[in-house]
């Protein structure tokens, strides 16, 4: 019928950047199942896949009742030892009975959450992207949240953050189609949310995954340099040097911009509209430019305030 997912992205609580065989005990939250890492052409960690049970109503835009019985799927991702996402996924498929049946028939199918209800994909797609604070329905952000969470607690971070920043998240569902051209829909909800709207095929449900913890890392990283530079004009305005925030974010976050590096080529059509409109790369590029320019502007400024000081002197 449809799959659902939601993603949580945040900077790792630590210093700076933690190398390779620190992220993978980082992630190894199950044991006995390896970490996935890579290295090229940025350092991307993926944990084993983690699975929650469960019970809930399930959001409608027609109202109609809904109830889902199953598994969701969340795994946690470091890209470049520094940027954290939490990932969940469900399945939704129609259950064949109207009844809960024994546990045992759930588990054995991971990831998969049947609904009994009458309602369509597109009714169940319409409450779930609208549903943006559920109370009562299925929540796959409390899902990313608290893996995050738990990551976020490990020994292996000093809890020290250089660039302030607020986690963003990326709710997503995705249809079924028989198109060969995936499509996407992207919405920009508020400061913080962003919806996507998909339609795949059934065999790229995978891909079309990855394409959205893509998507959320960087749109993240647009987010938290926008930020950046509103923090750095308040410390301006408040007299203080901004310098320290700028750098720290110039030598944290610019080399992580690569969209569409970690996306199947079936899927970097998709990159390509958003390069298009809003043009992300536009925005990441002028921002750079902003910050750099800044940068070069306050060292000059603190350059020419030595030379009067030595001249005074």
């Amino acid at each position: 019928m449809l799959v659902v997912g939601e993603i949580r992205t945040c900077l790792l609580h630590n210093t700076g950047p933690l190398p390779r065989a620190v992220v993978t005990q980082l992630l190894g939250l199950v044991p006995g199942q390896r970490v996935l890492t890579m290295e090229r052409p940025i350092g991307r960690a993926v944990s084993p896949e983690l699975t929650t049970g469960i019970d809930c109503r399930l959001a409608t835009g027609s109202t109609a009742k809904a109830r889902g019985i199953g598994t969701v799927h969340s795994r946690a991702v470091i890209t470049g030892g520094l940027v954290l996402q939490g990932v969940a996924t469900a399945r939704l498929r129609r259950a064949e009975a109207g009844n809960r049946l024994a546990w045992s028939h759930y588990a054995g199918q991971p990831g998969v959450v049947e609904v009994t209800s009458a309602a369509d994909a597109a009714d169940l797609a319409e409450g779930y992207l609208g549903e943006v604070t559920p109370l009562a329905t299925l929540d796959l952000g409390s899902v990313s949240e608290h893996l995050i969470g738990g990551v976020q607690m490990r020994p292996q971070l000093d809890h020290v953050t250089s660039v302030r920043s607020r986690p963003t998240r990326v709710r997503w569902v995705a249809r079924f189609g028989d198109s060969a051209t995936p499509r996407a829909v992207v919405r920009l909800d508020d400061e913080v949310l962003r919806t996507v709207e998909l339609t795949v095929r059934e065999d790229q449900i995978g891909l079309a995954v990855r394409f959205c913890e893509d998507f959320a890392l960087h749109d993240w990283l647009l987010t938290t340099l926008g930020l950046v530079l509103e923090q750095a004009g308040r410390g301006r305005i408040g007299g203080r040097d901004s310098i320290d925030i700028l750098s720290a974010a110039m030598e944290r976050l610019l080399h992580l911009w690569m969209p569409g590096a970690h996306v199947d080529p079936a899927m970097r059509m998709l990159w390509d509209a958003l390069e298009q409109r809003p043009g992300f790369s536009l925005q990441w590029n002028a921002l750079v430019a902003r910050i750099r320019d800044q940068i070069a502007l306050q060292t000059l400024q603190a350059l020419e305030h030595a030379r009067r000081s030595n001249a005074e002197w």
